[in-house]
């Protein structure tokens, strides 16, 4: 595999879309002054003209996407596996210790009900499965999806059946410097909303930084932890971590360990089919991606193992 391979196929993708294209507007040239001819032979009014050349032409936008995506589907899945395997892979190496990586695979749906921080809803896909040790810190990651389904009825009794994402990000796990006996979840105002199981099921409690109070929510199955946990310092650099991503985020403390979930929208080490290869550009990026996973080790001090000892 190789960056050569890789626009080999990027240029047969682009090829192909190019000929869809050429086909659909020979086809829409055709059909809108047919249309046209046919509204004035049956004296249809403008407005109905115009409602069916715009049916048209959204039909036809529609019914190229999908020929797109089935004739071009095997050569995107390949692409997608050899930019993973030539630059995901290579830097993911650089920065962490007994990497494993699976672009296919992630948490599974039970995994993430049986953490409890996060409704998985209706719908449930996770891909892009990373674990490995950074300073000797053991984690996971992986991008997740979770939509809720939505059901309309219109006034001729017709249902329509849509998915909305409810959180569309990144799920990490870390090990965590500090033991503690209680569950704590602290959930940024805006994450999730009303989709916290702990909202429902733990105290709700208020630190001392009233800023803090402002950005985010913290429940806990004991107070006497949440204090223990989130001490001024630590506060203040989840503070800053949020800063930094400017997205919603949720830390969850389980099990001695640290959960993160961050609703940025984004699907992590990816690279549009159609962008022209940029190797310092691609570089970019995936420094960007890894370093939302080593900015939560860094930032919080997770390799300093003085509580442990303790």
């Amino acid at each position: 595999m190789s960056i050569r391979e890789l626009k080999e196929i990027q240029n047969e993708i682009i090829r192909k879309n190019k000929k869809i294209n050429t086909i659909f507007t020979v086809l829409a040239v055709i059909a809108i002054p047919i249309t046209i001819i046919l509204s004035n032979n049956t004296r249809l009014d403008f407005r109905m003209m115009a409602f069916f050349l715009f049916f048209e032409l959204i039909f036809c936008f529609a019914v190229c996407a999908i020929t797109k995506t089935v004739v071009n589907g095997r050569d995107m899945v390949k692409f997608r596996e050899i930019f993973k395997n030539v630059f995901v892979v290579t830097a993911l190496k650089k920065t962490f210790d007994e990497i494993e990586y699976n672009v296919n695979q992630g948490f599974s749906e039970s995994d993430i009900d049986n953490y409890g921080f996060l409704d998985t809803a209706d719908s449930f896909s996770s891909n892009d499965y990373i674990s490995g040790k950074y300073k000797n810190i053991s984690f996971e990651q992986s991008d997740l999806e979770i939509e809720e389904r939505h059901e309309t009825t219109d006034s001729d009794g017709h249902k329509t059946v849509t998915y909305i994402p409810i959180f569309v990000g990144r799920y990490m796990i870390f090990d965590f410097n500090k033991s503690f006996k209680a569950n704590v979840q602290v959930a940024s105002k805006n994450f999730c909303a009303n989709r916290l199981p702990w909202g429902q099921k733990y105290s709700k409690v208020k630190m001392e930084d009233m800023e803090f109070n402002k950005l985010f929510s913290v429940y806990t199955s004991m107070e006497h932890d949440a204090f223990y946990l989130l001490t001024p310092h630590f506060i203040d650099k989840i503070k800053t971590l949020r800063n930094q991503l400017n997205s919603n985020m949720m830390l969850g403390f389980l099990d001695n360990r640290l959960h993160v979930a961050i609703d940025n929208g984004k699907d992590s080490f990816e690279w549009n089919v159609l962008k022209p290869i940029d190797e310092k550009e691609i570089s970019d990026l995936i420094t960007k991606d890894i370093k939302i996973i080593t900015d939560f080790v860094d930032e919080l001090n997770l390799d300093n193992d003085l509580f442990k000892k303790e």
